[in-house]
């Protein structure tokens, strides 16, 4: 490994792990200041994807710096120009090739002003600008200079634990992440299938003539294959949206889950997106129960 790629390296993991840092202690210190006005417990957010400290897109950010921005070093204004428009295709990359892997937002600016698909934003590009000239004229010399100082030999060993470290944290990392993927398409899925069901009932409920209510049997002859088979599936349905809201407080609550691991519940606790898509999801599922129970009957018991 030539001594340029090594330096690069270490630069990636020691930016990761300032990035995480920074964005961990103020994120910690928000979350301190707002349990100040309530009962929660304070408590300090990893808010990285990984589970060390570490957060890779800093260290990405910084590799981009170091190599597209150093060149212009001598024009300030290309500086903050490039270093706006390479940071924020390194982070909308970054958002859409997660969100394909995983089926879930891991952060998002829709509500921020001025935003692109909720990816990007202006005011997280201003600070990328910042970022980009602080690297340029501070951090990277600083980093340059105090690297001489240490014999390469070490870099080679300090890479070498660093990379076992990282790769068994980003598997199990990975693999937390897919268990959310898993919950979160299981859960979309089975509101997938009480909208057809819902759009099923309604178009055999049309077909009936007079009072759907005053022909209840008649409709459920039309809806399934025998009434039997009917109740059945509404039993179903009531039963597993009851499982979808036990299964989200569950992974949402405060003490540690029995059915998800605590890397799981770490997603959903430091991703507000994901936990929201979730918990709106299955808000609507329990809108649809309730409008379906009154229309054509059922209770609150059906599935137990």
């Amino acid at each position: 490994m030539g001594v340029k790629i090594l330096n690069y390296v270490l630069m990636f993991f020691l930016f990761s792990m300032v990035g995480w840092t920074v964005e961990s202690t103020y994120r910690s210190l928000g979350e301190t200041f707002r349990a100040r006005k309530t009962t929660k417990e304070k408590k300090i957010i990893n808010s990285g994807f990984l589970n060390g400290p570490l957060c890779p897109i800093y260290g990405t950010g910084a590799l981009v710096f170091e190599v597209l921005l150093t060149p212009f070093k001598n024009h300030w204004w290309a500086v903050i120009l490039l270093g706006m428009v390479f940071a924020d295709i390194v982070e909308y990359v970054t958002s859409v090739l997660m969100e394909k892997l995983f089926h879930a937002r891991w952060w998002d600016y829709s509500n921020e002003f001025m935003n692109l698909h909720g990816r990007i934003c202006l005011k997280h590009t201003i600070y990328w600008a910042v970022f980009s000239v602080i690297y340029v004229y501070a951090i990277g010399p600083i980093y340059y200079y105090m690297i001489d100082f240490i014999p390469q030999t070490v870099r080679y060993i300090m890479i070498g634990v660093i990379f076992s470290v990282f790769f068994v944290d980003l598997f199990f990392t990975v693999r937390a992440a897919l268990g959310v993927q898993k919950i979160i398409t299981k859960t979309e899925s089975l509101r997938t299938s009480v909208m057809l069901a819902g759009e099923y009932v309604k178009a055999a409920a049309e077909n009936l003539k007079g009072s759907t209510l005053a022909k209840y049997d008649e409709f459920r002859d039309t809806v399934a294959s025998t009434p039997e088979r009917f109740e059945e599936c509404r039993a179903e349905m009531g039963r597993q949206i009851r499982n979808a809201r036990a299964q989200l407080e569950d992974i949402e609550g405060k003490e540690k889950s029995k059915n998800y691991s605590s890397r799981v519940q770490r997603f959903f606790r430091i991703s507000p997106s994901i936990s929201g898509k979730l918990d709106r999801t299955v808000k609507e599922l329990e809108e649809r129960w309730e409008e379906f129970k009154k229309k054509y009957g059922g209770s609150d018991k059906d599935g137990e």
